[in-house]
């Protein structure tokens, strides 16, 4: 198969191109059937949730077709898509991708750290900053604040000095970070059930589901962000 790793930090843009690329150099013919995801996930060492990304924005610019359960190639006639798409992301693009890079890193690990030593006065702070977040769920830019200090309260929970540090220091990126999924998405909802589950296994103290929990979260978060820079525009 004619698939190799892919490495870039945006994962989806390295898929999109590697399999444009291969279309372009008549290693899939028109009218041929991919292989399966499963096989395709595997050869190009990605997650199947960013391989259907990627796929759905081929199928946008015209270069594949579902057809009976399957991905085709569509005729060369059709590669030309009305839809922009640009494969050169900008720096902005570039931070947020890696800035969910290092939130996937981190907040997991903080967030099991915080289930063995958040005390009183953590739990008191987390569940203010949830309270927040629920009061504040129709306005925009109050969310995204009180979303932002509740991370950073996870920070405050695990009681290390130098990692508590460097997600304050970091806290605006974060903020951005948070924000320009938020505004540009319907994932609010989702976001403050994410949350609710944090605090709760923080407060039981159950290390492994709020590892869990937080990866979840930030996943979802990254699957959010691959949709937004995949969202076809219509010409102007």
């Amino acid at each position: 198969m004619p698939f190799k790793p892919v490495e870039k930090i945006l994962v989806s843009d390295g898929i999109l191109e590697q399999i444009r690329n291969l279309i372009h150099a008549g290693e899939f013919s028109p009218g041929e059937r991919l292989p399966s995801e499963m096989k395709m996930a595997g050869s190009l060492s990605v997650s199947r949730s960013s391989l259907r990304e990627a796929l759905n924005a081929l199928v946008h610019l015209g270069y594949l077709q579902r057809r009976n359960r399957g991905i085709y190639v569509k005729p060369q006639i059709q590669w030309q898509s009305r839809h922009s798409f640009h494969f050169r992301r900008s720096q902005e693009d570039l931070n947020v991708a890696e800035m969910i890079e290092v939130r996937k890193i981190i907040e997991s690990e903080l967030c099991a750290l915080a289930a063995k030593r958040a005390g009183p006065e953590d739990l008191n702070a987390l569940e203010e900053s949830l309270m927040r977040m629920k009061a504040k769920f129709n306005d925009p830019a109050a969310f995204i604040r009180a979303n932002q200090h509740f991370h950073v309260c996870i920070a405050r929970a695990a009681k290390n000095h130098i990692l508590e540090d460097f997600i304050v220091k970091i806290r605006d990126l974060l903020k951005s970070n948070i924000a320009l999924v938020i505004e540009k998405s319907t994932i609010s909802k989702r976001s403050l059930a994410y949350h609710q589950k944090i605090l709760g296994a923080i407060r039981d103290g159950d290390v492994s589901c709020a590892r869990r929990a937080m990866a979840e979260h930030i996943a979802d978060i990254e699957k959010e962000f691959v949709k937004i820079l995949y969202r076809p525009q219509e010409p102007l």
